[in-house]
């Protein structure tokens, strides 16, 4: 079954698939927003009450998950941001040191 198509279906079936092509180009993406302080706060926060007996070296990944789980971008979130976060938040009395890492 050997049927060719014809000519002028063919054009047509091409220009339609290029404007597709242009509009998927032209589209933006929706990305997924970087957190501001108050988020990483919040978060680190939820993670201190959440973390218990584990290595303190595991915590920044698990404010990074928390804040993904949010639908942030976490790419520029640094373990020194969540770090020195964490220890504004111990020495205001916001949150209780439950890690034991801050020194007074």
């Amino acid at each position: 079954m050997s049927e060719e198509i014809p000519e002028d279906v063919l054009e047509e079936l091409l220009e339609i698939s290029k404007e597709i092509e242009e509009e998927i180009g032209r589209r933006p993406r929706k990305r997924a927003k970087y957190p501001s302080a108050r988020e990483i706060a919040q978060a680190v926060a939820e993670a201190a009450k959440i973390f218990r007996g584990a290595d303190p070296q595991e915590f920044p990944d698990l404010v990074r998950k928390l804040l993904e789980e949010e639908g942030y971008d976490t790419r520029h979130v640094t373990d020194r941001r969540i770090w020195r976060t964490y220890e504004t938040l111990v020495r205001r009395g916001v949150i209780r040191d439950t890690l034991g890492v801050v020194m007074w």
